[in-house]
């Protein structure tokens, strides 16, 4: 059997709490893949090595748009209860009837750290800058947001799988094709796939250019959509490095696009382009 970080065992109180577990005990059948997947989420994250070296106490972490908030829980009860480092975890999205639900879930199990808010994601202010930013999944320019938002707060550490990237499609439908990569974006699907991989090679970019450390790997598919990229940043480098900035010219240059984040970020970023 393959190991992994959170056992069914271990875990029990909280699997039940959110519908992955059965009151028996049993990983429901319909929720096997959603527990490989926090698993795998977990294993990502605990791989960057930086878990461990956070200090402060509590440890702070918000996770942006976090819908059903499996992954959400999940971080929760690991680092407490798993690595024992004390946290405080704010969910945040626009649903606040699934809020609500969440909220109570948090009660029943007396994790008095985990929190909920209503809150579009650029207009959340967190009482203290948080350590750790989460945005799994967030559709589209939610991940922008969140990006710019862990960025701005100097966040040590920011996990992504972003999904749905359309801002970046827009600006490639109204721009001509270079003529390369004509045979490419004569084809929707993978016409599409190129915008999905430029927004996110352009989030990487932007990300390595404000300081951090940052690698995009697989992470597996979740139930409602099939990205399955994940990037990991940490802020470890100095900011302004010229490769990376002439690297993001020149291919902001070659397309003929602005990235969403490029805009959000405003002048913190565009400085380093000068």
């Amino acid at each position: 059997q393959k190991k992994t970080l959170l056992t069914a065992e271990d875990a029990a109180p909280f699997l039940k709490a959110v519908k992955i577990m059965t009151e028996d005990g049993k990983i429901k059948a319909d929720m096997q893949s959603k527990f490989r997947q926090i698993n795998e989420f977990l294993k990502l994250v605990q791989q960057t090595g930086e878990l461990e070296k956070f200090t402060t106490s509590p440890l702070t972490v918000v996770d942006c748009g976090c819908g059903n908030a499996y992954l959400t829980f999940a971080f929760y009860y690991y680092l407490n209860s798993v690595l024992n480092i004390p946290t405080r975890l704010t969910g945040i999205d626009v649903n606040g009837e699934l809020l609500t639900k969440h909220a109570q879930k948090s009660s029943n199990l007396d994790w008095s750290g985990l929190s909920f808010q209503k809150t579009n994601i650029i207009d959340f202010q967190p009482v203290s800058p948080p350590d750790i930013v989460l945005a799994l999944h967030a559709c589209d320019t939610a991940t922008d947001e969140a990006l710019a938002q862990g960025i701005g707060w100097q966040s040590k550490l920011i996990i992504s799988a972003p999904c749905c990237q359309h801002h970046l499609q827009d600006q490639l439908e109204h721009q001509p094709t270079p003529s390369p990569f004509k045979p490419v974006e004569r084809h929707s699907i993978l016409k599409e796939r190129l915008g999905d991989i430029l927004t996110d090679s352009f989030r990487a970019l932007i990300l390595r250019i404000m300081g951090y450390q940052t690698d995009v790997v697989q992470f597996v598919s979740s139930e409602h959509t099939a990205k399955n990229l994940m990037i990991r940043a940490v802020k470890s480098l100095k900011a302004g490095d010229t490769m990376f900035v002439q690297e993001y010219k020149g291919l902001k240059n070659f397309w003929q696009v602005t990235p969403y984040l490029e805009h959000l970020l405003g002048e913190s970023f565009t400085r380093f382009l000068v």
